[in-house]
C-alpha cells in the first residue's frame, strides 16, 4: 500500500500544482509559440516539468529518506529542469543543455553509484572503468536527448516514459529492488497527474526541463535496475523498454548524417510525423506509439533475464520491421485516412435526428446524476463501515474537511480557486480508497466491480454526449487500462502489490468523476463540496474517537 500511497500522492500533487502553474506561465516566460514544425496553433504553457517535479521531490523525499542514492539523483535531476526551464525561457542551442546532461551525469556516475559496469553475455562479463565510464556517460545522455525529442505531439514522451517506468517497477518489485520500485511508482503517478493536462488536446507542455528530467530519470533507474546484483537481468533489457524513443533517434540521427546535415538540425521526419503525413490524426498517431512501446514492453518482460544479444536482435527486428513498413507506405502512397472519408457529422446524420437529440440532451444528464450518486455511496459506504480507520487517516480526513468547511464559507464573499477545491477533494478520495482496500469489511468483488463498472459507463456517457464537455476518451485511457490490466497479469510478477492495479484504477475512475461533477455546474460542484465535508468529517470522527 506504501507505492500506491507514494503514485496517488505524486499524482495528487502534480495535477493540483499545474492550474497554478499554467496561470503564472506568462509571467515567467515560459510559453511555447506557435511555429512550422508545431502541431499546435495557439501559445501554450510549458510548466508541466515544473509539476512532475514537485510532485515526485515530496514522495521521495519521505519514502527515500536516508537512501544514499538519493541526493545524487535529485540534485542532478533539478540541474537539468533548471537548464531545461532556461532553454524553455530562451530556447537555447544545443551547447549549454549538452554541458548540463554531461554534469548530471556526471554527478549521478561519481556520487549516485550509477555505472554500467558488466554485459551480459550468457554469463555476467565485467568491464574495466576505461569503457564502462564512457559507456555510461553515453547511455544517459542519450536516452535524456531521445526522450526530449520524442516531446513532439500531445502526451507521446509522457506516455511512452510511463510505460518504461511501469515496466521497470515491475521488474524491480521481483527482484526486490526497493529504490528503483519506488522511483518508479512516483514518476509514474507525477506522469499520470501531467497526462490529465497533456492528453490531446493539450492544455499544457512538459517543456525542456520536464521531458529532460523524466528522460534522465528513466536512463539512471534503468541503469540501476540492470546493473543490480539481486538478479542476472539483462543489461541490454533498457534498449527494449526505451525502444520507441531510442529508435527514433537513431533512425532521425541516421538520416540527417546521410544527408549530409548536422544531426542537431531540426526537421519533420520523426516518427510521429510521419504518421500523420500518413493521414493518422494526431491521438491515434500517438496511440499507435504507444501500442508500439506496449509490444515492447511484453517482449522486455519475456526477454529480461536472456543474453544481450538476443535483446539486441529482438530490437534490431523491430526497428527494421518499423521503419520498413513507414518507408514503405510513403512510397506506394498509402494513407490511413481517404480524403473522401465521411466526417463525423455526416456519419451521426444517419442516426434519426429526433432520438439523437433526446440521447444529446437527456442521457448525459442522467449518467451525470448516477454517476454522481454513485460516487456518493460509494464514499459514504467506505466512510461508515471500513474499520479500523487509523488516526493518521482521521487526522487528514478532519483537516481536509476543515479545509473544504473555510473554503465553503470565503467562497459566499469572494471566489476561491478551483485547485483549493480539487486539491482537497483528490486527497479526500485517496484517503478513502486507501481506506477500502486496507480495512474491512468490503462489498464482495463482484458487486465492487459492477458498482465500479458503472460509474466508469456513466463517465464515458457524459464525456461524450455532453455538448460542452471538456475530455473525451484519449490515449491516456489506452494506458490506464493497459498499466492496470497487464502489470498484475504477467507470468512471474507476483511481487505486485495485489490490489495495486484495482486500486489505482479506483482512484482514476473517482478522479475524472470529480473533475467532471466540477465542470458541469455550480449546483453540482456545491452538492460535491457539501457531500465531500460531510464524508471527510465522518472519516474524521471514526479515526480520531
Amino acid at each position: 500500500m506504501d507505492l500506491l500511497l507514494a503514485f496517488v500522492l505524486a499524482m495528487s500533487v502534480t495535477m493540483a500544482l499545474i492550474p497554478l502553474l499554467t496561470r503564472l506561465a506568462g509571467r515567467m516566460q515560459v510559453l511555447d509559440a506557435p511555429g512550422p514544425r508545431k502541431v499546435h496553433s495557439t501559445p501554450m504553457p510549458r510548466v508541466g516539468g515544473i509539476a512532475m517535479v514537485a510532485g515526485t521531490l515530496l514522495p521521495l523525499s519521505y519514502w527515500l529518506n536516508g537512501d544514499a542514492r538519493l541526493p545524487a539523483f535529485l540534485g542532478a535531476a533539478l540541474l537539468l529542469l533548471a537548464v531545461g526551464v532556461w532553454d524553455d525561457r530562451s530556447e537555447l542551442s544545443y551547447l549549454p543543455k549538452f554541458v548540463g546532461q554531461l554534469v548530471a551525469a556526471g554527478v549521478v556516475m561519481m556520487f549516485g553509484g550509477v555505472l554500467i559496469h558488466s554485459l551480459m553475455l550468457g554469463d555476467r562479463v565485467e568491464l574495466p572503468t576505461i569503457i564502462a565510464a564512457p559507456l555510461t556517460l553515453i547511455f544517459l545522455v542519450g536516452v535524456t536527448n531521445a526522450i526530449n525529442l520524442a516531446d513532439g505531439l500531445d502526451g507521446l514522451a509522457g506516455g511512452t516514459t510511463l510505460l518504461s517506468c511501469c515496466a521497470m517497477a515491475l521488474l524491480a518489485l521481483t527482484i526486490d529492488d526497493r529504490f528503483v520500485a519506488i522511483v518508479c511508482v512516483i514518476v509514474a503517478g507525477s506522469i499520470f497527474g501531467f497526462l490529465r493536462f497533456n492528453t490531446y488536446p493539450a492544455r499544457i507542455f512538459m517543456g525542456d526541463g520536464g521531458s529532460q528530467f523524466l528522460g534522465f530519470t528513466v536512463a539512471v533507474l534503468a541503469v540501476l535496475l540492470t546493473q543490480s546484483e539481486l538478479a542476472p537481468i539483462s543489461t541490454a533489457l533498457p534498449i527494449l523498454l526505451l525502444g520507441l524513443p531510442i529508435l527514433d533517434t537513431l533512425a532521425v540521427m541516421l538520416q540527417r548524417f546521410s544527408e549530409g546535415r548536422s544531426p542537431f538540425a531540426a526537421d519533420k521526419n520523426h516518427i510521429h510525423h510521419r504518421l500523420l503525413a500518413l493521414g493518422f490524426e494526431h491521438f491515434e498517431a500517438v496511440f499507435v506509439i504507444y501500442l508500439l512501446q506496449a509490444v515492447l514492453f511484453v517482449c522486455g518482460w519475456y526477454l529480461r533475464y536472456e543474453s544481450d544479444l538476443v535483446i539486441l536482435g529482438t530490437f534490431a527486428f523491430f526497428a527494421v520491421a518499423v521503419i520498413g513498413l513507414l518507408q514503405l507506405a510513403a512510397r506506394s502512397g498509402w494513407c490511413w485516412r481517404s480524403p473522401e472519408a465521411q466526417p463525423e457529422a455526416s456519419r451521426a446524420a444517419t442516426v434519426p435526428v429526433r432520438w439523437w437529440r433526446v440521447l444529446r440532451t437527456r442521457l448525459p444528464h442522467w449518467a451525470l446524476a448516477l454517476g454522481g450518486l454513485c460516487v456518493v455511496l460509494y464514499a459514504l459506504r467506505t466512510a461508515w463501515l471500513a474499520a479500523p480507520v487509523p488516526p493518521d487517516i482521521g487526522w487528514l480526513a478532519a483537516v481536509l474537511a476543515a479545509a473544504l468547511t473555510v473554503t465553503g464559507a470565503v467562497s459566499l464573499v469572494r471566489p476561491v480557486p478551483l485547485w483549493l477545491l480539487h486539491g482537497a477533494l483528490y486527497v479526500g478520495v485517496v484517503a478513502v480508497v486507501f481506506l477500502d482496500i486496507t480495512a474491512s469489511p468490503r462489498l464482495p468483488a463482484l458487486v465492487d466491480k459492477l458498482g465500479f463498472g458503472l460509474l466508469a459507463g456513466c463517465i464515458t456517457i457524459s464525456f461524450r454526449l455532453t455538448m460542452q464537455r471538456r475530455f473525451q476518451l484519449t490515449p491516456l485511457d489506452f494506458l490506464v487500462v493497459f498499466v492496470a490490466l497487464a502489470l498484475p497479469n504477467l507470468p512471474g510478477s507476483v511481487a505486485t502489490p495485489r490490489d495495486l492495479g484495482l486500486g489505482a484504477i479506483k482512484v482514476l475512475v473517482l478522479f475524472y468523476a470529480i473533475e467532471l461533477l466540477l465542470s458541469h455546474s455550480a449546483k453540482s460542484r456545491l452538492l460535491l463540496h457539501a457531500g465531500g465535508v460531510g464524508i471527510l468529517a465522518l472519516v474524521g470522527l471514526r479515526g480520531l474517537l
